[in-house]
């Protein structure tokens, strides 16, 4: 990835100087800081691709900076390592049991730390490219939804919400045959086949409206408005 920043948080001043130096001479932007609190709110302004976190830190440890991190919607492609001094097993199972990316125990080798850096980033690009692949898929899909029906929005839009053939039904006053004729039709005007392929893009389609990805004359604001069911 180019431009790769990546944002160090390790208290002990050597160590975060040549973990540093390392990511730079590898061609890696890098920032870093020995506090946690400051930690974050560098991940917030600087929005890096890898944070590289101490455990054991003054104030907040690092288990609490991925938690509080983990909570921000602009990291959470964030890939996250764990540092510490530790070696126990309950120590690494718990960093990887949070949802940690990778746990590099001190004293590592500058291989161990580019290596864990590459495969990092190597897991990002993969999963960016399959985003892309999404965005894309709905985005052809976009132009055809034009040809759906009133009744079929309505249940296009229930299904991005969550609710099941049954629920559509007794919401729409009709019956479960008719949610299910109803959805064959969509599938078939989208060119969507798979089980999963309709509630797959329907989610997306509420997802992509509710981060305004949608250009302004874009048809997903009007199709996908909650519908006025009565209850």
């Amino acid at each position: 990835m180019e431009n790769t920043l990546i944002l160090v948080i390790e208290d002990e001043k050597a160590l975060r100087e040549n973990i540093s130096a390392i990511i730079a001479h590898y061609g890696f932007r890098v920032i870093s800081t020995p506090i946690g609190e400051e930690g974050i709110r560098m991940a917030l302004e600087f929005i890096p691709d890898i944070i590289i976190c101490d455990i054991m830190l003054p104030g907040i440890d690092g288990f609490e900076v991925f938690a509080r991190v983990k909570q921000i919607p602009q990291l959470l492609s964030t890939a996250f390592i764990f540092l510490t001094a530790k070696s126990t097993r309950t120590d690494t199972r718990n960093g990887m049991n949070m949802g940690a990316d990778d746990y590099l125990t001190k004293p590592f080798t500058k291989e161990e730390l580019i290596c864990s850096i590459r495969a990092r980033l190597e897991k990002l690009s993969k999963k960016s490219k399959r985003q892309l692949e999404k965005d894309e898929l709905v985005e052809a899909t976009l132009g055809k939804m034009t040809s759906l029906t009133k009744a079929e929005r309505k249940v296009l839009n229930a299904i991005s919400e969550g609710y099941t053939t049954p629920q559509i039904a007794q919401k729409l006053f009709v019956s479960k045959k008719t949610i299910e004729n109803h959805r064959v039709n969509i599938s078939r005007k989208l060119n969507l086949s798979g089980p999963n392929s309709l509630i797959s893009f329907a989610l997306r389609l509420r997802a992509q409206q509710s981060s305004n990805r949608s250009p302004p004359d874009s048809p997903l604001p009007t199709l996908l408005n909650r519908p006025r069911f009565n209850e």
